[in-house]
């Protein structure tokens, strides 16, 4: 497993640009399976969680609020889960390593949030081990009342936000963006993006919505396509290629 070369804040957060998180996730991928790189497909997530990064996955209805999708153990301690034979609550030890999902997510329609989490869970483990280690004093006390968990939250994938005005938020934001990076490495979506507008006979550009039909066909297109080439959320696409700016707004700042 690669691990993540950068400055930590005093709290033992990454302190890090998106591009590099970027850039990590290709050192990632072209350990864990080189082709993907050079060819558009669904990343094999379990094989990723469960052999590269060995994490151990759980599927359990928590009893951490109904917006919680996923949770990793980062030290031994115990997680309140709903028993389903007695339909009550119960606390249960888990080991550092764990990774629980809630199980709604292995229905067929929600599997391209299932890979999300997944992911998402293991890019907090690959960025945020320092963070949620026992002996840092300054580390992440208190998110549902425990230390030794992070979650994920059943909002929109890959939030749009720039809301960072804590620790928790940065890294949830950080583990979005790398989960969706790993998920649609910058190579591979290149060539993703190039075979859309081979199609229309285009010249491949960035899409500015509202300045032709065609951009405006194309900023459809693309997310729907790149959903399915990738295995993921119509929604986690399109957010990826307006973070990569590959399709923006007309009279929006180009980076």
């Amino acid at each position: 497993m690669k691990e993540f070369d950068t400055a930590y804040s005093l709290s033992m957060i990454p302190y890090t640009a998106y591009s590099s998180l970027d850039d990590y996730a290709e050192e990632l991928i072209k350990d864990f399976a080189p082709d993907a790189l050079k060819t558009p497909g669904v990343l094999d997530v379990d094989k990723f969680i469960e052999f590269y990064l060995r994490l151990e996955v759980d599927y359990r209805h928590l009893c951490l609020g109904n917006n919680i999708l996923g949770i990793t153990a980062f030290n031994n301690g115990t997680v309140e889960v709903l028993n389903e034979q007695t339909m009550l609550a119960e606390v249960i030890p888990v080991k550092t390593g764990t990774v629980i999902i809630n199980p709604t997510l292995l229905v067929k329609r929600n599997i391209p949030r299932l890979r999300f989490t997944m992911m998402h869970e293991g890019s907090h483990w690959l960025l945020h081990r320092k963070a949620f280690a026992e002996d840092n004093p300054f580390g992440p006390a208190g998110k549902y009342e425990n230390q030794f968990i992070a979650a994920k939250e059943g909002r929109i994938d890959y939030s749009r936000s720039l809301k960072e005005n804590t620790d928790i938020e940065r890294m949830e934001r950080q583990a979005d963006f790398l989960a969706s990076a790993i998920l649609m490495n910058r190579p591979a979506l290149r060539v993703a993006y190039r075979e859309v507008f081979k199609v229309y006979d285009e010249k491949p550009r960035r899409i500015v919505r509202g300045s032709s039909t065609m951009d405006d066909c194309l900023a459809q297109i693309l997310p729907e396509y790149m959903a399915k080439t990738f295995g993921v959320s119509k929604r986690a696409a399109l957010i990826r290629l307006e973070k990569l700016t590959a399709i923006v707004n007309g009279g929006q700042r180009q980076q």
